[in-house]
């Protein structure tokens, strides 16, 4: 029986069937091969495109030339920011990716609306209290604080939006403006003027807060950059024998030229912060 096996193995009729065989299973591997490059396009890529700033009704009108598709799976609170564009994207602009039909880029976009919050209880508190209360609940303080004669030197006595009360627990948007009314004590308390060198004008207001001091009138050097400005002029004056009534406003001049900004009278910390500006 092995000996027929082999004499059948060695004869004309198999070796025409296997090389039938081994051909087709050859021509079926190519044209297999071939499909997937063909609809894969296994080996080839792109750079993927910049999604960073188009506005959420612009998408569709951006994609319509790209071998792309979008979804946005995220929204990201930003003041910063104008509202409803991409900030974010996955894969990341311009990274290669293997190219597959209506790739699928993933996008973060800026909320067109502000998140609500519930309104903190900052009556009661101090004023440095309050100050930094309303920056941790995403909220702005309004620079032209309301200091008003109370026995409670200091404390605030009410909180405003838009001029009206407005109530702990009350719903409202972050990034709302809060106004805040404090009281200066029954007598004419004076209080020291801080220096403030080298600080952008939300330090600034911070530290005149702290010191029951509210901020005046803010001038720009031209051209204006808000962004990187910092205070190099200041009135009234700072100095341990300048002092002025509680509530009073200080008038702030701002400069994005570090050489106007004095060299001294400004704490380490401040001006380690103010570099900082600077070499952003």
């Amino acid at each position: 029986m092995i000996k027929g096996v082999f004499q059948f193995i060695k004869s004309k009729t198999f070796l025409k069937h296997l090389g039938i065989y081994l051909g087709v299973m050859i021509l079926l591997i190519l044209i297999i091969t071939y499909w997937l490059n063909s609809t894969t396009k296994h080996g080839e890529s792109i750079k993927v495109p910049d999604f960073n700033g188009v506005k959420l009704g612009d998408l569709d009108q951006f994609v319509a030339d790209k071998k792309v598709r979008y979804l946005v799976i995220d929204s990201i609170y930003d003041l910063q920011s104008p509202k409803g564009v991409v900030v974010r994207q996955e894969p990341e602009a311009n990274a290669e990716v293997k190219v597959k039909e209506n790739r699928m880029i993933y996008l973060y976009v800026t909320s067109i609306l502000p998140p609500s919050i519930e309104m903190p209880k900052l009556i009661d508190r101090s004023l440095r209290q309050a100050t930094a209360m309303i920056t941790s609940y995403g909220l702005k303080l309004n620079p032209a604080i309301k200091f008003v004669p109370d026995q409670c030197a200091n404390c605030v006595l009410d909180q405003l939006v838009k001029g009206k009360r407005i109530a702990p627990g009350d719903i409202i948007e972050k990034g709302t403006v809060i106004t805040l009314v404090v009281g200066k004590g029954l007598s004419d308390e004076e209080v020291g003027v801080p220096c403030l060198f080298g600080l952008g004008r939300k330090d600034a207001i911070q530290k005149l807060a702290e010191s029951s001091l509210s901020i005046g009138v803010v001038t720009y050097d031209e051209p204006k950059d808000s962004a990187i400005s910092v205070v190099y002029r200041q009135s009234p004056s700072c100095g341990k024998d300048n002092n002025v009534n509680m509530g009073a406003t200080v008038d702030l001049y701002m400069t994005s030229d570090k050489n106007k900004v004095p060299a001294v009278s400004m704490p380490a910390e401040d001006a380690k912060n103010s570099d900082s500006e600077f070499d952003e």
